[in-house]
C-alpha cells in the first residue's frame, strides 16, 4: 500500500456558484488529506477543507466582497462559525482508461451525502498530481437561501442549487 499526503500549500480548490444574472468565483484551502493506492490503483482517501478559508475572487470592491463573504459564512450558507471543516471520504475508485470514477461521502455542516465525480491521477515516483471537478447540490446540506426548490417566484434573485469545486491536488509519498 502507498499513501500520498496532500500538500495543502501546493494544492488548489476553486469554487463557482451561479445565479440567474451571473456567477461568483473564489478559492478555498485544503487543511489536510491523503490518497491511498494498492498496486498503483487508487483505493481510498480523505480530504479535509478549511471552511474558514473561503476567498472571493470576482468582486473587487472591498465592502461588497466582505458583505458577500460574511453571507457565505453565515447560517444561510456554510455556518463556518460552527462547522469549521468539510470532509470528503473516498469509498470507491474505479479506473476507466486514464481517469478514475470516484465515489465517496461528502460532509458539509455535519450533513453527509454521497458524491461521485471523475478525476485524473498521475504518479511520478514519490509525487502525485490529481485534477478533477465536483458538482455539489447545496440544498442537500441545508443551504436553501435563494433556491427555487424552496422559495417560489425568486425571478432574477434565484441562485442555482449546484456549485462547482475544481481541484488540483499535489501529494507526496508518505511511505517511501
Amino acid at each position: 500500500m502507498t499513501k500520498f499526503s496532500i500538500q495543502p500549500e501546493s494544492s488548489t480548490v476553486n469554487w463557482t456558484g451561479k445565479k440567474i444574472l451571473g456567477l461568483h468565483t473564489g478559492t478555498i484551502s485544503i487543511e489536510s488529506g491523503y490518497l491511498s493506492f494498492e498496486n498503483e490503483d487508487l483505493t481510498g482517501g480523505e480530504i479535509v477543507i478549511d471552511m474558514k478559508s473561503i476567498i472571493i475572487t470576482d468582486i473587487k470592491d472591498p465592502k461588497i466582497s466582505q458583505d458577500f463573504l460574511d453571507h457565505l459564512n453565515h447560517d444561510d450558507f456554510f455556518s463556518t462559525h460552527q462547522f469549521k471543516t468539510a470532509k470528503l471520504v473516498i469509498t470507491h475508485a474505479e479506473k476507466t482508461e486514464e481517469k478514475y470514477k470516484i465515489t465517496g461521502d461528502l460532509t458539509i455542516k455535519d450533513i453527509t451525502n454521497p458524491v461521485s465525480f471523475i478525476t485524473s491521477v498521475e504518479i511520478f515516483t514519490d509525487f502525485l498530481h490529481a485534477l478533477g471537478e465536483i458538482v455539489i447540490d447545496r440544498t442537500l446540506y441545508n443551504m436553501k437561501y435563494g433556491s427555487g426548490k424552496f422559495l417560489p417566484n425568486l425571478g432574477d434573485k434565484l441562485i442555482h442549487d449546484d456549485f462547482v469545486l475544481q481541484f488540483k491536488l499535489i501529494g507526496q509519498n508518505s511511505m517511501p
